[in-house]
């Protein structure tokens, strides 16, 4: 039985003009509810979410697992999925649940890679403790090449479910921080905004947690302005933009960009 989350959870598409789109990653943190706020989502939201099916378990092998940014507290890891598995996974911000082998509790974990990348899934991962709902991630932040993982099928219909969802659209605004990078990075990367004027808000604390540096220039040709954000900047020798990215994105002319 398909249950619908909350609207801040999982993906949140929204008109900010008639021919704009604000996506919000399911991993950037939960905007707090206002009256105004509500109205807003309320006359201008679709939601695309819902749990989906029972995850189907295949066990499989990391493949490789390095640092993903230059604190080491994000890693890529990377596993070889079996064909089956590749071809379910179709649109950007889609995910899989993985889990160590012999245990109950899987974590959603969104796919880096884009679906053109074939058997090749790649993941962001933060370590981040176990809670009631989830196992936590350390035991797979911590894990070994050749470590054992099970692995479910791709998962949720990724932020783009048809060319419909994008008609009459011509801008698209993404925004994301810390390892909520992921899932932007494979819808860029997929070419579902292609011809699209897309400007992406990238948000970390520091530099040296800033995930994908390498990847900015490649997601620029394929039409992604990225518009990198650092809120502590203090002591480094960040020359770019500083604050909050909801704060950035209204210096450039964003009306309302924390709905």
């Amino acid at each position: 039985e398909k249950s619908h989350l909350d609207m801040r959870l999982l993906l949140l598409a929204a008109s900010l003009k008639a021919s704009s789109a604000l996506f919000l990653p399911s991993f950037l943190p939960s905007l707090s509810p206002t009256p105004q706020r509500n109205a807003v989502l309320a006359r201008t939201s679709r939601i695309v979410c819902g749990w989906g099916p029972d995850p189907v378990w295949s066990e499989l092998k990391i493949a490789s697992i390095e640092d993903a940014d230059a604190s080491g507290s994000l890693k890529e890891i990377t596993v070889e999925v079996p064909a089956e598995s590749a071809e379910g996974y179709t649109k950007g911000g889609q995910y899989v649940q993985l889990k160590a082998p012999g245990t109950d509790k899987g974590a959603p974990i969104a796919i880096a890679s884009s679906p053109s990348a074939g058997t090749t899934f790649e993941f962001l991962v933060k370590e981040q403790p176990p809670s009631d709902w989830s196992p936590g991630t350390g035991w797979l932040t911590g894990a070994s090449v050749g470590a054992a993982v099970d692995v479910s099928q791709a998962m949720g219909p990724g932020f783009i479910k048809s060319d419909d969802d994008l008609d009459g659209i011509t801008d698209v605004l993404c925004f994301a921080v810390g390892s909520g990078i992921s899932p932007l990075r494979s819808t860029i990367e997929s070419g579902a905004l292609k011809g699209l004027d897309v400007t992406l808000y990238y948000g970390c604390r520091t530099p040296d947690l800033m995930s994908y540096q390498d990847k900015f220039e490649e997601w620029e040709k394929l039409g992604a302005k990225v518009v990198p954000v650092i809120s502590k900047a203090e002591g480094t020798d960040w020359s770019g933009k500083t604050g909050y990215v909801q704060d950035v994105a209204k210096e450039a002319g964003v009306a309302n960009p924390k709905a």
